[in-house]
């Protein structure tokens, strides 16, 4: 079962970067479109935890790293969607102890894994001389990449979450149906 979770996840980060580098290109703003690929990292955070959020991100990071138009040295979406998806998956670790997280919660999870991904992308590209790292955009550009995947993350989170939900271990499912 852990083999089709993987697999799922798998195909949920191949979707999301495939759409991200390629249909949602053509709707961009300021240079900024909506980060499919954190959205799936944090929903996949919400619903298996932080060790999950941080393979899922690295995973998608180095996608988006690796895929055209990749114009950037490899890793820098690597690291900044590991650590969005590990600090996702902290959240989920607190809701389960103090009870669920509502819509306002994971649109605040959203805008949080947008800010950590956006600043440790950008910083990463100043330390390494990036010259399309424009820091007097970063407010106006963060403003309107946590918008837009606010916006994504009202679709996408409930169906990554719904569907990981519903491959359940074999133990889970003999307690369920007993």
């Amino acid at each position: 079962m852990i083999a089709l979770r993987i697999g799922l996840a798998a195909l949920f980060l191949m979707i999301a970067v495939t759409l991200q580098t390629s249909v949602l290109t053509n709707i961009a703003v300021a240079g900024v479109t909506c980060d499919l690929t954190l959205i799936v990292v944090i929903a996949l955070a919400l619903s298996r935890g932080a060790e999950w959020g941080a393979v899922a991100g690295f995973s998608g990071g180095l996608l988006m790293d690796v895929v055209p138009p990749a114009d950037h040295t490899a890793g820098r979406w690597a690291l900044s969607l590991a650590v969005a998806g590990y600090v996702a998956g902290l959240i989920r670790r607190e809701r389960t102890s103090s009870g669920p997280v509502g819509p306002l919660g994971v649109a605040l999870t959203v805008v949080l894994g947008t800010t950590i991904s956006f600043f440790l992308y950008s910083a990463t590209g100043s330390l390494l001389h990036d010259p399309s790292v424009d820091w007097g955009q970063f407010g106006v550009r963060l403003g309107i990449a946590a918008g837009y995947d606010v916006v994504g993350a009202i679709v996408v989170i409930p169906l990554v979450m719904w569907i990981m939900g519903r491959v359940k271990p074999a133990r889970e499912r003999r307690r369920v149906t007993s």
